[in-house]
């Protein structure tokens, strides 16, 4: 018989002898009413029983805290810290700093900013923001775990940390200054604080405020998860509870999804002129609404997909033999799904895979380079994943049960194996990419670029366009037709050797980056010229 029952029931996760001899010595008083009760049957007030554990309690956390930190060290031992901000990382960075600030666009949201603030507004020094993001990283992966607690065992908890940390994609995305890691962290948390709460039959005044602290710090990062993670969440609570219980658990999602997207709302009649044309602005800029649903699966080991005109995409499906893993990553999250549909019911037990779907569904209307933006996925898909494993290993006997413990230790160290060859592959990409852009950078600062400037490019950006004016501490402007629009500052335009510059530069100095610069052409206005211009 599996031990599954006994912790998805309330009880106690230890053999019945001991689970007797504790009861045995609760002879009056209260404590001998619960002990009562615990015995009285497995539908005696299962959702109070389930959740009675308090999220900070010392016995088991330990597995939390090595999971995370486990999570926090490999990202500091296999990524490198000094790697420069890309384009969208500068976006991000210079919104809080003293940077110019870049070109803010309609597909982002101020969460981010926000939280790398205190690092950015002190220093531009890249390694004191990477160390920043990786500790706050490994904290914020803790807390989701911890937002979980009372409904499986600890390492249970932490072996989901592992599955999801374990990924190169989420490794990779922990020191970066992007948003899905994040979203991925705030949903995983606002999911288990739901159905703790679902559970428990009713909601606690903390467990009221935590969900609506995770649905906020979702809806700031970023609002499109956030409406469809704890939108699914809001109709299940509807459907599943009586009006008076659904009321108390969506009000906190709902002044959370208020305050995310209040912000986004506000901004979008500020600066893109409403909220409809800030939506067909952030369409545009991801690569528009096709519906494809195989996109997502094709780069789940990497690579980039794009519906639009010259923009990378990969032929066929990237690292074809780790198909394999992901298909048993996602026949476990259906195993967990079972094994807790028979204490929880099937709605409650299926809720992180359909928070999953959902979030799929959303990026499955293709979106370029979009491998990050399914990290809530993984990070869902792992928790019944882990469920999965535990009901295997704890359900069979004898020989059976050593094969299913033999086949999960499997699974994770390919899991781990595998992820990590893809990721360094990933990073030396990465750091084939860096070298490029900062040998453009120092050589424009050859060049004499200074401060006041703006760089700019043809219709097909050179990758390195944006983060070279953060860098040099210009202004960017995406294709400036005419130098009028620099308002006095100087232009650098850069192209792609053989592509021709805008009319007005034609006329300029043109200037070969080196080798390691790529292949690009930089045409940078004559000082003359801008003086007489002034």
């Amino acid at each position: 018989m599996s031990d599954w029952p006994r912790y998805a029931l309330g009880r106690p996760w230890w053999p019945d002898r001991l689970a007797a001899r504790r009861i045995a010595t609760t002879t009056s008083g209260p404590q001998a009413g619960a002990a009562a009760e615990i015995r009285s049957g497995p539908r005696a007030d299962l959702g109070a029983r389930v959740a009675a554990r308090p999220w900070l309690s010392g016995r088991g956390i330990g597995w939390l805290i090595a999971a995370a930190a486990a999570f926090t060290l490999a990202v500091l031992l296999f990524d490198s810290l000094r790697i420069p901000l890309f384009w969208d990382e500068s976006v991000y960075a210079s919104q809080i700093s003293q940077h110019v600030p870049m070109p803010w666009g309609a597909e982002r949201a101020r969460g981010l900013p926000l939280l790398v603030a205190p690092v950015t507004l002190l220093t531009s020094s890249v390694v004191a923001l990477r160390v920043y993001l990786v500790a706050m990283a490994g904290i914020g992966l803790f807390l989701a775990m911890l937002a979980w607690r009372g409904r499986r065992p600890d390492w249970v908890i932490a072996l989901a940390g592992v599955i999801f940390g374990g990924l190169w994609v989420t490794q990779q995305q922990a020191s970066l200054l992007l948003p899905s890691y994040w979203s991925a962290i705030g949903g995983l948390a606002g999911v288990g604080l739901f159905l703790r709460a679902m559970e428990r039959g009713r909601s606690s005044p903390p467990g009221i405020a935590l969900l609506a602290v995770a649905v906020t710090f979702t809806a700031l990062i970023r609002p499109a998860d956030a409406i469809v993670i704890f939108g699914i969440l809001l109709v299940i609570a509807l459907t599943a509870r009586p009006w008076r219980h659904a009321v108390s658990l969506m009000a906190p999602m709902v002044a959370g999804l208020a305050v995310g997207l209040g912000e986004w709302v506000a901004e979008a009649y500020l600066y893109f002129g409403g909220p409809v044309t800030r939506l067909h602005a952030a369409g545009a800029a991801s690569g528009g609404r096709q519906l494809n649903l195989l996109n997502n699966l094709r780069i789940m080991s990497g690579g980039v997909v794009s519906s639009k005109p010259g923009f990378p995409s990969i032929s066929g499906w990237s690292h074809p033999p780790l198909l394999a893993w992901w298909a048993a990553f996602g026949v476990l999250a259906l195993i967990g799904v079972y094994a807790a549909h028979r204490y929880h019911g099937w709605l409650l037990a299926a809720t992180p895979v359909i928070c999953a779907l959902g979030v799929y569904a959303l990026y499955s209307l293709p979106v370029r380079d979009n491998t990050r933006y399914l990290q809530p996925i993984w990070a869902l898909l792992a928790v019944s994943a882990a469920d999965g494993i535990y009901w295997l290993v704890t359900a069979p006997r004898g020989r059976l049960r050593l094969a299913a413990i033999a086949a999960a230790i499997l699974f994770v160290a390919v899991e781990l194996g595998t992820q990590h060859g893809v990721l360094a592959a990933t990073n030396a990409q990465r750091l084939a990419d860096a070298r490029r852009q900062m040998a453009a950078v120092q050589d424009m600062r050859q060049l004499g670029v200074r401060p006041p400037c703006v760089i700019t490019s043809s219709r097909v950006a050179v990758s390195y366009t944006l983060p070279a004016a953060y860098y040099l501490d210009c202004r960017y402007q995406w294709h400036i037709t005419r130098p009028a629009q620099a308002d006095g500052r100087r232009v650098v335009v850069l192209v792609r050797g053989g592509a021709r510059p805008q009319p007005f530069a034609r006329l300029w100095p043109a200037h070969r980056m080196p080798k390691t610069a790529g292949n690009v052409v930089a045409y940078v206005e004559p000082q003359a010229l801008v003086s007489g211009a002034g």
